[in-house]
């Protein structure tokens, strides 16, 4: 049941997925807004309730006050002028009187509505005299003091609501506080289940594009995601068929190249040597031409092979070895160039013994000393030093001659680029020589970098760390 649900949730759509993160997201928020206003409704329900019975109570307490006065003047008229009509006015103030205490004493707590009701009674039974009359005297100061409790008990409940008041706010923020937080989980959440398949997505696509096709790791996430995985996985296995025949078609292409070019070279290399018979000055040319191209062509498919490989990588034992001998050796089939031009090579006067692959070094050193014997300007320098620092074995090659054009830079090491300055000679280059070196480096754990392009010279920088053991996926 849990990994239907799982599932259910995994393969939902992006459009469900974001409409139940609003809605999830929303409702807290919603919930706190009804708190906020069924709050502020009771609060005012209640604070218009306080001032009706604030003005109730005020109003009767006053017209008390005031009926005790009347009360005193109209027994002092009697007590003077014995008149029927005065004395009725009295009974009836004092009857008024009466209901609105009663009334009074529902609405309010106090123990001195008790003394005026006895003195009331008091009054009632007896006849109006000087006696009553100093009684109703004395009603004057215990409506007084009704009067000021009245008003304490106001203030009292006026303080009560206050503090229920500010009791709801502290709620309300405590509530906003808790909901606000939920509703950033629940962002970041939806967020979070929403990017990371994204994420995963840029990911893959980066590593198919840089030749990592490895789609083994689990992926989960809304149905249009899963539907674009797929489409990446189908990519995979698409591209993999496509390197195994490109491999395929290499290997065949090398073999079936090789055949005929050795042929052609054993043939020319035969009619030079004059075995067939003497040759004139403009066979001998042709021959020379014919010489030359076919050594381009197999230098040609011998860098397309190692940059191949070179691009599939593979582990590589690193052994200490000294590395003057390899720059020697990797100097030696360039001499003949460089005699040409009359370039003039300085070689390291120091030795350093390095933990290196020989094979992918001289691979490095041979392009970039074929690159500048090519490039170099004739009777010009190929200088080649070898230092260490901050255990990294510094190897520069560089040569005087024209200055690598500011447009270049960003694509001097990309496969097959041609830049501007030409190459000189009639072999042309395959546009791979510094990617190939490049990589042989990076086999090896190092670096390989433009180092100076400046004042008509010209160097490359290869840097390799103090390590014994590469494993290049």
């Amino acid at each position: 049941m849990n990994t239907e649900k799982i599932s259910s949730l995994q393969t939902r759509s992006l459009m469900q997925l974001v409409v139940l993160a609003f809605v999830l997201v929303v409702a807290p928020l919603g919930i706190l807004i009804y708190q906020a206003t069924d709050s502020m409704v009771t609060l005012s329900r209640q604070g218009r309730e306080h001032a009706k019975e604030a003005l109730d109570f005020f109003s009767r307490s006053q017209h008390l006050r005031e009926l005790s006065g009347d009360l005193v003047r109209s027994a002092r008229q009697y007590e003077v002028l014995k008149k029927s009509e005065i004395e009725e006015r009295f009974r009836s103030q004092l009857s008024e009187y009466k209901e609105l205490l009663q009334l009074h004493s529902f609405l309010i707590d106090s123990g001195n509505i008790d003394t005026i009701f006895t003195l009331i009674a008091q009054i009632d039974e007896s006849p109006l005299d000087k006696e009553t009359g100093d009684k109703v005297t004395e009603l004057v100061p215990l409506t007084q003091t009704l009067y000021d409790e009245t008003r304490k008990k106001l203030d009292q409940r006026l303080e009560f609501l206050n503090a229920k008041a500010e009791e709801q706010q502290n709620l309300l923020w405590l509530q906003a506080g808790l909901l606000i937080t939920l509703s950033t989980i629940l962002i970041l959440f939806f967020s979070i289940r929403i990017t990371q398949p994204v994420k995963q997505l840029m990911l893959r696509i980066k590593a198919l594009g840089h030749g990592q096709m490895d789609m083994s790791e689990p992926f989960s996430g809304p149905k249009e995601f899963l539907a674009l995985n797929q489409q990446l996985e189908w990519l995979e296995t698409h591209l993999q068929l496509l390197e195994q025949e490109k491999q395929a078609f290499l290997r065949h292409m090398s073999h079936e190249l090789k055949t005929p070019l050795t042929t052609l070279r054993e043939g020319t290399d035969l009619l030079a040597e004059e075995l067939a018979g003497p040759l004139t000055g403009n066979q001998k040319e042709i021959i020379t031409l014919m010489q030359e191209n076919s050594l381009s062509l197999q230098s040609l498919i011998e860098q397309l092979l190692d940059y191949n490989r070179l691009q599939h990588g593979g582990d590589h034992e690193l052994q200490t070895q000294p590395i003057l001998p390899v720059i020697k050796e990797s100097l030696a089939s360039h001499q003949l160039l460089l005699r040409q031009k009359q370039i003039q090579v300085t070689l390291p006067k120091q030795d350093y013994p390095w933990a290196v692959e020989k094979g992918l070094l001289q691979r490095a050193l041979s392009n970039l000393i074929s690159n500048a014997s090519v490039y170099g300007s004739e009777n010009g320098l190929l200088k080649i030093t070898l230092t260490t620092e901050n255990e990294n074995l510094k190897i520069e090659i560089g040569n005087t001659g024209p200055e690598i054009p500011v447009t270049d830079l960003d694509q001097l090491f990309d496969p097959f680029y041609q830049g501007v300055n030409k190459r000189q000679g009639s072999v042309k280059g395959s546009g791979i020589g510094l990617s190939i070196a490049r990589e042989a480096v990076r086999a090896m754990g190092g670096n390989l970098d433009l180092h100076n392009n400046q004042d008509g010279y010209v160097s490359f920088m290869i840097s390799i760390p103090n390590q014994g053991h590469i494993s290049d996926a």
